[in-house]
């Protein structure tokens, strides 16, 4: 890769995006300032990625950014950070600053503003997001060779690397992550720094280390990432529960055939592939609490988990139309609705496939069943608790639920069942 030329990566920044910074660059230049483009989005642009966000590093204050700007948002005040609105987009905007005073192992008590660029970006974690990029006069300036470590693919920090994990707990858990969102490898001795620091990185909040978990998972390489945490033992840090009680080496495979996929089978398959089988459920109940999951995140993947084992105990009975309706369709009906029955049985057959390193044998015909829309759930029945309890006056109220459900299961063994006569002589005969 040849060093990149400035005009080049701000010819890659699409619009409206590259008008916004323009703009805001022209302002704090006619206010006296300095602005230039820094971080995440300039080793994108390097990396021939278009940035998901554009931060800026500015020589004035943020008080004085609040009086020239028409819409802010102090974001970040006290570490000199504010946003600068234009219509839905948004840009944080920070005043050059040196960190002082880390106690708490994640953020500065006191930050110095007044300082040169420089000096700022001596504060950064990585040295592939130490470069800043002059917009107006389409200058790139990289101190401490980000770019060369960016064509190594290398992860390295500034500095000591124990100096500058020990400031915060959180830049290994980051660096694991741009293992995974970027393919790089990270230097051995900023790896070292991440298991001499692994005290700093406990006292980091679980909700930072949900997001850069899922963050992970969500990559195009999540085993990068996910093997890292597990050599270092990060989620150890936070939570109780053993994890990797299964083969970690023999399932870590099956995460490339889950790569197409969103993050809900991914998350399925990490809890089936770290929890042992007899105990996943109430284990991953509380990793999922202690790592700050939503309900919806833990209640979804617990499901999946759930019907991939009941699908593997059943396998032979996939093989029929009746096995498929009552082990496969009527379940995930029952708790995704039929809506979106369909994409919640092709996330369970790569989920099969990836757990069990064959192919799902059932998917064609259960989604040859699927088309033929049978009745999967109680509402599909031709009788409902009114007409039962009309045509069965002395049956006792807890009956009712009881029948109904005999009915369904009659009715996914053979859907020619679902007409009113049958159903109702049916439940007459069990009177």
């Amino acid at each position: 890769m040849m060093s990149p030329n400035p005009k080049q990566l701000i010819s890659q920044i699409p619009s409206p995006f590259i008008e916004d910074l323009l703009e805001i660059s022209k302002t704090i230049k006619d206010h006296g300032g300095e602005a230039y483009l820094v971080g995440g989005s300039v080793r994108d642009l390097i990396l021939n990625r278009i940035p998901h966000e554009y931060d800026l590093a500015v020589s004035i204050s943020p008080e004085k950014m609040q009086k020239i700007f028409k819409r802010t948002v102090p974001t970040g005040i006290k570490h000199g950070t504010i946003t600068v609105l234009f219509q839905d987009r948004s840009y944080e905007l920070t005043t050059f600053r040196k960190d002082e005073d880390y106690i708490d192992g994640r953020r500065p008590e006191t930050v110095q503003f007044g300082v040169s660029l420089s000096e700022d970006l001596k504060r950064r974690d990585f040295t592939m997001n130490a470069l800043a990029l002059d917009l107006l006069q389409e200058i790139l300036v990289d101190e401490h060779s980000g770019q060369e470590d960016i064509q190594n693919s290398l992860i390295r920090t500034i500095g000591n690397p124990v100096s500058r994990f020990t400031e915060d707990g959180l830049r290994p858990v980051r660096a694991i992550r741009f293992v995974s969102t970027l393919g790089f490898t990270i230097h051995p001795d900023t790896s070292e720094a991440i298991e001499t620091c692994k005290q700093v990185t406990a006292k980091v909040s679980p909700e930072r280390i949900h997001d850069e978990f899922l963050k992970i998972l969500k990559s195009k390489n999540p085993i990068g990432g996910l093997d890292l945490l597990r050599k270092h033992k990060i989620l150890e840090l936070f939570t109780k529960i053993k994890l990797y009680s299964v083969d970690w080496e023999k399932y870590k495979n099956g995460f490339s055939k889950l790569i197409e996929t969103s993050e809900r089978p991914r998350l399925a398959y990490f809890l089936a592939s770290c929890f042992a089988e007899q105990t996943w459920f109430s284990d991953s109940t509380v990793f999922f609490k202690e790592l700050r999951f939503s309900n919806q995140r833990t209640k979804d993947s617990q499901f999946l988990v759930k019907t991939l084992y009941s699908i593997i105990q059943y396998r032979e009975e996939l093989k029929t139309s009746p096995g498929l309706r009552t082990h496969l369709l009527h379940p995930v009906a029952q708790y995704a609705g039929k809506k979106d029955l369909w994409d919640w049985c092709l996330e369970l057959s790569l989920l099969w496939s990836a757990f069990l390193n064959e192919e799902s044998f059932w998917l064609s015909n259960a989604e040859q069943e699927w088309k033929k829309n049978p009745p999967l759930l109680l509402s599909d029945l031709t009788i409902d608790g009114n007409l039962v309890r009309e045509k069965f006056p002395e049956l006792p109220a807890p009956k009712l639920g009881e029948v109904l459900r005999s009915s369904l299961i009659s009715v996914l063994q053979d859907p020619s069942l679902n007409s009113k006569e049958l159903l109702l002589d049916s439940i007459r005969k069990l009177l």
